[in-house]
């Protein structure tokens, strides 16, 4: 599940959450999707990721977490 991935990101104390990169089904962008780097993600809450201007990001939607360009989770 992606929250777990990204909780052992956010708190892993060898790992930095900036270093990671987050695609996410969101419609109306080029292809449904956009990727966000983890310098962007605020904190992480039972059912969404917040960025940080606020924006709620449902998990569902996550289909890829990478860290240091290396795949850790794909849907």
């Amino acid at each position: 599940m992606a929250k777990n991935v990204l909780d052992m990101i956010f708190w892993h104390p060898e790992m930095d959450i900036k270093l990671s990169k987050i695609t996410y089904v969101h419609r109306g962008s080029k292809g449904n999707l956009k990727t966000i780097k983890g310098d962007r993600i605020n904190r992480l809450e039972r059912g969404f990721l917040i960025l940080d201007e606020d924006t709620q990001i449902p998990y569902h939607r996550i289909i890829k977490i990478q860290y240091k360009d290396k795949l850790l989770w794909n849907k």
